[in-house]
């Protein structure tokens, strides 16, 4: 009862029709055709004593109709052989009349039990339907999500490598301004020296979101020449100050030369050395080969770390994904973003491989140029 007293009103099951408008006119033809078509062959071998074979075989028609063109085509199924048994089935012949009233339950119950089996039938397909709906709104809404995801991982590392380096700059000049007048000629260079760190830092950070856009709506300039694959590698080491043993080279290649833009090319292999060096064990030196393989001359960088996972070798070239993704420390996740990219702009590629006995191993290949006797 409802509070005012009126009656609360029974929500009764809707008949949706969820299947399309070509499945149920072939419901539709289905009846229409099967319909005859089974009650002539039912009159081939029907039993004036008994209606039970006749009944089950159209309860088998309607299941098949509600299979094929839901609940409407069911429903005509039905009627159209609830019709047929009286007229035809059951006595008197031709008529609507049923002489015996357990016929008359027995067209009942029929009729009963299609239009149940009907509106499961149509019901199930309706859920199946919404499933689907609801799996493709799913896939339409996982790139806004991995979107988002992206966004809070950039937002996360940004706040902490853009502050990182600003504190620091800023405590530093902070610390000249404050003690101007007491500060000594070496504290002052030393705090001096802090804040251009800092600041470069930054503009490095600045540089490589910058390049990042750049790859990505492909308006990297680039300069391809002949480049010695040692004139790439050696000034890598120096820019990351690697300590002696850490990197051990074995230089393959002998007079050929790669294609490339020498900048571009050093900062991926900056990148990939970096990456390699902060990954490899404590006395484990990272290995860089060079070697011609076909047309291609490639540079590899072996670590005997931890490696990576075969199914998230394309992730980690993702820009702002980062190893564990939850250390800020990290960085931005941009080193191997950007190696890719510059690599694949000068007609090259990155692919990471297994290092036998574990770790990972990092190709760069690239066309291989003129040799060096035959440059010009």
């Amino acid at each position: 009862m409802a509070k005012d007293g009126a009656v609360a009103a029974v929500a009764l099951p809707r008949f949706q029709g969820a299947l399309t408008a070509r499945r149920r006119w072939a419901g539709v033809g289905l009846v229409l055709v099967g319909a005859p078509l089974l009650a002539w062959l039912l009159s081939r071998v029907h039993d004036s004593s008994t209606i039970t074979i006749e009944v089950l075989a159209f309860q088998l028609l309607i299941v098949v109709v509600a299979l094929v063109g839901g609940i409407w085509p069911a429903l005509l199924a039905a009627v159209l052989s609830a019709l047929i048994l009286d007229l035809f089935f059951i006595e008197p012949h031709l008529t609507v009349a049923v002489a015996d009233p357990v016929h008359v339950i027995t067209l009942v119950f029929h009729i009963v039990i299609a239009v149940l089996v009907s509106y499961v039938v149509d019901r199930a397909a309706h859920e199946t339907i919404e499933h689907l709906r609801l799996e493709e709104t799913v896939s339409e809404i996982e790139p806004l999500a991995a979107s988002d995801r992206a966004r809070a991982s950039l937002l996360s590392a940004l706040s902490h490598d853009i502050r990182r380096p600003l504190a620091s700059a800023t405590a530093a000049v902070s610390g000249i301004r404050s003690a101007e007048d007491t500060l000594s000629l070496a504290d002052r260079r030393e705090l001096l020296a802090t804040a251009e760190e800092s600041l470069a830092a930054l503009t490095h950070l600045v540089t490589d979101l910058l390049d990042v856009s750049r790859l990505e709506a492909g308006v990297m300039t680039i300069s391809t020449m002949p480049c010695d694959p040692i004139d790439v590698i050696i000034p890598a080491l120096d820019e990351l100050d690697v300590d002696p043993g850490a990197v051990e080279l074995d230089l393959e290649h002998g007079s050929a030369t790669m294609l490339a833009d020498p900048v571009l090319l050093q900062r991926a292999v900056v990148n990939l050395l970096a990456n390699a060096l902060r990954f490899s064990p404590v006395g484990s030196p990272v290995t860089v080969v060079t070697v011609v393989a076909g047309d291609r001359l490639e540079i590899r960088v072996i670590d005997h770390g931890p490696g990576i996972a075969l199914e998230r070798r394309d992730e980690v070239f993702v820009p702002f994904q980062r190893r564990g993704d939850v250390d800020n420390g990290s960085g931005l996740g941009l080193g191997l973003a950007l190696s890719r990219g510059f690599v694949e702009v000068m007609h090259g590629s990155i692919e990471p491989r297994e290092t036998p006995g574990g770790g990972l191993t990092m190709v760069v290949a690239l066309p291989v140029g003129a040799r060096r006797g035959e440059r010009r």
